[in-house]
């Protein structure tokens, strides 16, 4: 196992921890974590002080309806378990966690064409967030592009190069509106990547103008 991950920033993995981070991001973290023992141990520490603090908060500060709530919860009904539920692929570079978000296995999932050699299967149910599965080639590229919110991709497998930075399987790229980059795919083998972006994508190279004008979320 790689010792030389790169995690999401603390931020982030204070949010995941305090379930203040949206869906979308926390599926991404969740998917970091099982590749990376440093940040599970972080995270397990956050929830930790985070448990501590609500053992010692005024119980005058919580909301008068806060006992109705709680009890209303515990009387929802579990889960159960779906035999028709598809069952997990070990050979699948996509983390368990993953595989249950997306529920269909990866050469039965709807691609849609983006760039030659880039391939996208959008998912669904993940509000004020776009949550994609990338499936690139080796050699390619994305377009030169900045961002109008923040966006993390979580490498699944295969290496992706942004600037100087080479991303392997487990490792978080984050970037904002600071951010005018273009990644690529090197390395002899597919990349898939999990992207979350909460705002969207403006194009800053040749063509840009045109560009821009098709896509809906610059």
């Amino acid at each position: 196992m790689r010792t030389d991950l790169i995690h999401p920033d603390t931020g982030t993995l204070a949010a995941y921890a305090a379930g203040t981070l949206g869906d979308g991001m926390s599926l991404l973290v969740a998917g970091h974590l099982t590749f990376c023992p440093i940040c599970r141990a972080k995270v397990a520490a956050m929830e930790h002080v985070g448990a501590h603090s609500f053992d010692i908060a005024d119980p005058h500060d919580l909301a008068p309806d806060s006992l109705d709530r709680t009890l209303s919860m515990l009387d929802a009904p579990e889960e159960v378990y779906d035999p028709s539920e598809p069952s997990y692929d070990d050979n699948s570079p996509l983390p368990r966690v993953i595989q249950n978000a997306i529920g269909k296995p990866l050469d039965g999932l709807d691609w849609q064409f983006c760039l030659p050699g880039l391939h996208q299967h959008e998912l669904d149910g993940f509000e004020g967030e776009s949550v994609a599965i990338i499936r690139a080639r080796p050699g390619a590229q994305m377009l030169p592009h900045t961002h109008t919110g923040d966006e993390a991709t979580l490498v699944l497998s295969g290496a992706m190069q942004d600037g100087n930075t080479i991303y392997r399987a487990g490792d978080v790229a984050q970037a904002d509106h600071d951010d005018d980059h273009k990644p690529s795919i090197v390395g002899d083998e597919t990349c898939y990547c999990l992207i979350v972006m909460d705002g969207g994508m403006h194009f800053t190279g040749r063509f840009s103008r045109a560009l821009n004008l098709f896509n809906r979320t610059a």
